[in-house]
């Protein structure tokens, strides 16, 4: 119920920010010129999927945050019985929402079916969870908007970079290095997924959830951190 009450709010929110229509309208329009080229779909679309994915969610997570620690009732949330993990849930929820959405949108754009449905999905999944972990840690440890910003732009620039290289491909000495961060896997499970090539399931999910644990352990223990001194 409680979880319920704080997605509300996040909800009523949402219907102020008019930049939702211009994220929806630059995603499409890139995954449309992208599913012009046929033959170079298998490498696009895990690019169009992380791109929306990533941006979306930490766009929504970080500021909305970071918005509350500005107005000065994330702490008077930290001192009510809501869990750490439900405000990080309820903060995500609308990120999390656009980002899947987007990504259905996304797949009929590309006007094909995946030649392996559940491996997509498994990277899409996998992609939005980490992506919303990650996420909420820049919105917790960021001060303000200002300071959001600094930590925002080179590391999300770095996690999309690092997940958008095609490193089954790239024949890069690094690459098997890569399958054992967050980055490699998702792209390789959108790329199997859509290929329909074999790619190491099991592995790749598994990477992905120890990471996304990790730092949603990290996300709650500095939340309730934040409790204890306020």
């Amino acid at each position: 119920m409680r979880f319920v009450w704080l997605v509300r709010g996040e909800l009523w929110a949402l219907k102020r920010n008019r930049r939702i229509l211009m994220y929806v309208a630059m995603m499409l329009g890139m995954a449309a010129i992208y599913a012009l080229d046929g033959e170079g779909t298998a490498d696009f679309l895990p690019v169009v999927l992380i791109v929306s994915i990533y941006s979306g969610i930490w766009q929504m997570t970080v500021n909305s945050l970071v918005e509350e620690k500005e107005r000065r009732t994330l702490e008077a949330l930290l001192v009510t019985p809501v869990r750490p993990l439900e405000i990080i849930g309820a903060k995500a929820f609308v990120g999390v929402a656009l980002a899947a959405s987007m990504s259905v949108l996304i797949l009929l754009v590309f006007r094909r079916p995946p030649g392996a449905p559940l491996v997509l999905l498994l990277g899409i999944a996998l992609a939005i969870g980490f992506a919303t972990a990650s996420g909420a840690l820049v919105g917790i440890v960021a001060r303000d908007l200002k300071t959001s910003s600094l930590y925002r732009t080179p590391v999300l620039a770095v996690l999309v970079g690092g997940t958008v290289i095609p490193w089954q491909d790239s024949g890069l000495a690094v690459a098997e290095v890569m399958r054992w961060l967050p980055t490699r896997p998702v792209q390789e499970l959108m790329w199997g997924g859509w290929t329909g090539e074999p790619v190491p399931v099991a592995q790749h999910a598994a990477v992905m959830l120890a990471y996304t644990a990790l730092l949603l352990a990290v996300d709650a223990r500095i939340l309730r951190r934040q409790a204890t001194t306020r």
